[in-house]
């Protein structure tokens, strides 16, 4: 539509069938709250085949947001796009690779982000370098990374520099490092000063030259696919306390991901907040005093859907049950007094709480580093005080064999003495989440 054009012009250009029209109209009512009207010309500029349109009708028929969801009629208008839209591609790759949008068919889901690859986005480039290190297949990694990198995501270049630091995914060249971890891409991610900082203190001569292009090999991708679409290997679990269980799993995920975990959550973390068991209202509370960002779906990706896939075996639980992922980080003197995770059945909020899927019968956690003193997590009815390595994922009941909370669950994340301590935490419920369902 014309800048400067009025609302009554563009109505006009609208109703003679003018789909960029129908398109801006669309938009426009849309900001007025004028949802239904935005709606009925949204469709028809995508039943005139308006590439804007058809996506941005996509997304609401996905999100169920304005507008009945219908992810079917969602998958008709984004497949004949796939050829040429990105876009289009990471959408389908969502629809099919979504536990949360109920498809479940990981592995089509991730052919999209294969196309999207293709097409040189970097964030699909990324991803699929991460599930390559989640499957061990380093000979894939530097190539993803670097084409990830030159496409201008910064978390890759974070992330190929500390490749070349720590000789993950081939030798180590640290001075080639160096070089990277100066760029202000890589100095932009929460960890990469500290990177570049360990790479001084080395006294190593820092490379001039630009990193070498890598060439990925596209028909060796593809060949994996179906492996990055399986579960993550787990290790052999140790049990720590029998009743209520608890269990501890290590190495279970890799540090470069963890990175990755980090410097996304980083920019996001605010002060966290407690459940008041008597009022079940949420505040901030004395006995809580981390920072955490709750992961909802506009942060969800492919990886972070592994890392579910992983929660959802070791608690026997479907993902569906789970609630959204949360990033957590102690800085010193931070804590999180003693504290159960279920619901006290007899607040005044329990009913609520209850509703919306039933108790948070376990609780996993994946320590994302271990590079800090104190901050053990403690179980002080159990006598029992772990203090985690970086990967390690720790699980637990909260609730006893009649359903009832465990007393015992009892837990703290003790105060951080130096450093900062950053966790991943997810809270399991008995029934299906719903805020899941209406991703």
């Amino acid at each position: 539509m014309a800048q400067g054009i009025s609302f009554q012009e563009a109505a006009a250009l609208a109703k003679s069938g003018n789909a960029e029209a129908q398109y801006a109209l669309s938009s426009a009512l849309h900001q007025r709250g004028q949802f239904d009207e935005s709606l009925h010309w949204l469709r028809l500029a995508a039943a005139q085949k308006l590439i804007p349109a058809q996506i941005t009708l996509a997304i609401l028929l996905m999100d169920g947001r304005r507008c009945p969801r219908d992810r079917p009629q969602a998958i008709d208008l984004l497949q004949p796009l796939a050829a040429t839209q990105i876009q289009a591609n990471l959408l389908l790759s969502e629809l099919h690779g979504f536990a949360a949008l109920e498809i479940a068919d990981r592995e089509s889901g991730l052919r999209y982000l294969l196309a999207a690859a293709r097409m040189g986005d970097a964030g699909a480039l990324r991803q699929l370098a991460l599930l390559s290190v989640c499957h061990q297949r380093w000979d894939l990694l530097r190539p993803l990374l670097d084409a990830s990198a030159r496409h201008g995501d910064a978390a890759a270049v974070y992330a190929l520099a500390c490749c070349y630091a720590t000789g993950i995914g081939g030798a180590p060249e640290p001075a080639l490092a160096m070089a990277i971890s100066h760029s202000e891409a890589a100095r932009s991610q929460y960890l990469g000063q500290r990177l570049d900082q360990s790479l001084r203190e080395q006294s190593l001569a820092s490379s001039v030259a630009e990193p070498p292009a890598l060439n990925i090999d596209w028909l060796l991708l593809e060949q994996a696919l179906p492996n990055f679409a399986a579960d993550i290997q787990l290790p052999t679990a140790e049990t720590l306390h029998e009743a209520p269980l608890i269990r501890r799993l290590p190495g279970v995920i890799h540090p470069l991901v963890l990175d990755t975990v980090i410097n996304l959550a980083a920019p996001l973390v605010r002060r966290s907040q407690i459940v008041d068991a008597r009022t079940g209202e949420v505040r901030p509370d004395p006995m809580r005093t981390s920072s955490h960002v709750t992961l909802g779906p506009r942060q969800h990706d492919h990886v972070l859907e592994a890392l579910e896939r992983c929660i959802s075996r070791v608690s026997g639980m479907p993902a569906l049950n789970g609630e959204f992922l949360q990033i957590l980080r102690y800085q010193p003197g931070e804590e999180f007094r003693p504290h159960v995770d279920y619901f006290n059945e007899s607040g005044a909020g329990a009913y609520q709480s209850l509703a919306d899927g039933g108790q948070r019968a376990q609780t996993a956690l994946i320590y994302l580093n271990d590079d800090y003193t104190g901050g053990s997590t403690c179980f002080p009815e159990l006598q029992l005080d772990i203090k985690a390595r970086r990967g390690d994922m720790l699980h637990f009941h909260n609730l006893g064999a009649d359903g009832l909370g465990h007393r015992d669950s009892l837990h703290a994340g003790m105060p951080v003495m130096a450093g900062e301590k950053w966790l991943l935490s997810q809270w399991i419920r008995s029934e299906s989440y719903p805020a899941r369902l209406t991703w």
